[in-house]
């Protein structure tokens, strides 16, 4: 005899296979705006349409994904009751809602495709140092420290004054909007001023050297390590030979080392100074009284080397620092020697490389930068 299946069991069959297919389109449309959310991530948000689409649709996303997880767990309750059920029609709903949600993804997307991505370019780093503030300053003099357009420029500020710790250190300079300049301290710290030796050249240096006593310039605060003269500063222990490197305005961090009195008690001492002549080398006339006020080591002669790149006079000697300087010598270690430069890039590179076949440990090359 043939069975005749019940009435009821179609309608539920239906209700289910409904209810199934709703549910199914609502997780699709989950995805959808998963998506769409991912995308959105990566958007510029540079401009305040840009910025309302970053907030406004995820926001709205996740209150209707929210709602879809709801009627899914819903239409499975109650699909074997109907197959018209309230949970089918949550689910229409919700898939309508999410039609102004696309809308808006896309038309945002579309306005801000030009400008994708770049937040990543704009975003500052992770421990990336900010400009530094610039404060006015004023010139207190400006005197010819040389030949050769070089001068001895001296400035009041206080704040950079009282932060100025070690020889060696620096600060940045502008007039105007000219682009700043980097230039170090030539005084010893704790003095009431702030010198500078400043070589007259296109740029900013020429635009500070034109300027006269009560003229303003704007300055950074003193920055930079400065020389780290703690790393050999035991005369006992280092007395295997110091040797001073400086070409022109470099000249300038070494004067405030010497003054600051770095180099009292210090044996072996050797500072290879270069310039054009003697008339172009600041502070020429200084090192027999920095001699006589034991500034300038142990010794019986002023240690100081001049290195002329021009026609020798009286016989001095002619050539490049790092081509005349002559380091070590018979049964020194390496070890107990250390080495101060200051000045150009390729004579800064000879000696290191020089030093460092000579065998003297990277710590006890001092440089300022």
């Amino acid at each position: 005899m043939q069975m005749r299946t019940p009435r009821h069991a179609f309608r539920s069959s239906s209700s289910s296979f409904s209810s199934r297919s709703s549910s199914m389109s609502t997780l699709v449309c989950m995805l959808v705006v998963l998506f769409l959310g991912s995308c959105l991530s990566t958007w510029s948000p540079g401009s305040k349409a840009g910025r309302h689409a970053q907030l406004a649709v995820p926001a709205a996303a996740s209150s209707y994904m929210l709602r879809a997880k709801t009627a899914t767990k819903t239409s499975y309750k109650t699909s074997y009751k109907t197959s018209h059920g309230s949970s089918h029609g949550s689910a229409i709903r919700l898939h309508h809602e999410l039609i102004p949600i696309i809308k808006a993804s896309i038309s945002s997307r579309a306005r801000h495709s030009n400008t994708a991505h770049q937040v990543h370019l704009l975003r500052p780093k992770a421990g990336e140092k900010k400009e530094p503030e610039f404060y006015p300053a004023k010139i207190e003099s400006i005197e010819t420290a040389c030949s050769g357009g070089v001068f001895s420029v001296t400035i009041d500020n206080p704040k950079a004054r009282q932060n100025y710790q070690k020889p060696g250190q620096y600060a940045q300079m502008r007039v105007g909007d000219s682009k700043p300049g980097f230039f170090a301290l030539a005084n010893k710290p704790g003095d009431n001023k702030l010198e500078f030796l400043i070589k007259k050249v296109d740029g900013t240096a020429g635009l500070i050297t034109d300027l006269a006593p009560g003229d303003h310039l704007e300055m950074t605060d003193v920055m930079g390590k400065g020389f780290p003269w703690e790393n050999v500063a035991d005369n006992d222990k280092y007395n295997g030979g110091t040797y001073v490197f400086a070409t022109g305005t470099g000249f300038g961090p070494i004067k405030a080392l010497i003054e600051n009195g770095t180099f009292k008690g210090r044996s072996n001492l050797k500072i290879y100074y270069g310039a054009k002549d003697s008339a172009h080398m600041p502070f020429y006339d200084k090192f027999q009284d920095w001699f006589d006020q034991g500034l300038l080591g142990v010794g019986s002669d002023v240690p100081i080397i001049p290195v002329f790149s021009c026609e020798p006079k009286n016989g001095e000697g002619k050539g490049y620092v790092q081509d005349v300087a002559v380091i070590g010598g018979n049964n020194v270690d390496p070890q107990t020697a250390s080495a101060i430069i200051c000045g150009h890039w390729d004579m800064t590179n000879v000696l290191k490389e020089k030093l460092g076949d000579f065998g003297m440990p990277k710590e006890n090359i001092l440089t300022n930068f």
